[in-house]
């Protein structure tokens, strides 16, 4: 429910020019760093609908999340944020949650982001994001703080293979940068995890799956260009959910 209220604020927001002040991860188009495969970068969640031993309902789904007293490496996938989960794939390899000190190149919390990567089965494919959201564990307070993607649902285009792409990066706003930074002031003493889900009938091809990375949120050091404002993220979203919504119409013909 509370998605479905922020996904209806956004869209007010796009009518009538209004900048929404709730945006948690935005979306950065363009390479910044691009993986080498499963098991090369730090993969939190990997994802298959239709493979072996899942649920094989459509919708493609799967989290992982740090517990009290658990081991990083070995999380559990139960879900956070209202997603439905169960379709975690690739075991250990793929499905995973991490000290902050061991992801590479962090020097702060507020650098924290993720790349989405689709393997839809060649270039011209493309599967539709619903939910996407980072958890950060404080092994301090034993708490979990979480940052999501609230926009539109979102085409996202096939990246190349598992693990191999860069292009769909979702990092922090600045409020939530400073949030991260105040919730894990010390890296050791954090972990990360997260969870993302797509529309129904979107994916069917290959495992999606989800890594996390340091991430220059602006500036002349970013080839991704600055991170765009809540406002022309709106309007990102609103154009991506029309190429969604044409393409659901044209596979119903």
């Amino acid at each position: 429910m509370k998605r479905t209220i922020l996904k209806l604020a956004l869209g007010a927001a796009v009518l009538t020019g209004a900048s929404p002040a709730f945006a948690n991860l935005v979306y950065v188009n363009g390479t910044q760093n691009t993986g080498t495969g499963l098991g090369n970068v730090s993969t939190v969640v990997t994802v298959q609908d239709n493979g072996n031993g899942r649920r094989r309902n459509g919708t493609e789904s799967g989290c992982v999340t740090h517990t009290f007293g658990g081991n990083p490496a070995t999380p559990t996938t139960t879900c956070q944020m209202g997603l439905e989960g169960g379709d975690n794939t690739a075991g250990n390899a793929g499905n995973n949650t991490y000290l902050l000190t061991d992801i590479d190149g962090i020097t702060s919390a507020a650098e924290l982001g993720f790349v989405v990567n689709i393997s839809e089965g060649g270039p011209g494919n493309d599967a539709t994001l619903t939910d996407l959201y980072l958890s950060l564990y404080s092994t301090v307070s034993n708490t979990i703080e979480t940052f999501a993607y609230v926009g539109l649902d979102m085409v996202l285009s096939d990246t190349g293979g598992i693990g191999q792409s860069g292009t769909h990066r979702f990092v922090l706003d600045d409020a939530q940068a400073a949030a991260a930074l105040a919730f894990c002031p010390t890296l050791s003493q954090c972990i990360v995890g997260g969870g993302i889900q797509f529309l129904n009938g979107s994916t069917g091809a290959t495992p999606e799956t989800l890594y996390v990375g340091a991430f220059e949120r602006g500036g002349s050091g970013n080839p991704g260009g600055e991170v765009p404002e809540p406002g022309s993220l709106a309007l990102l979203g609103a154009g991506m959910l029309g190429v969604g919504a044409l393409r659901r119409r044209n596979l119903r013909k």
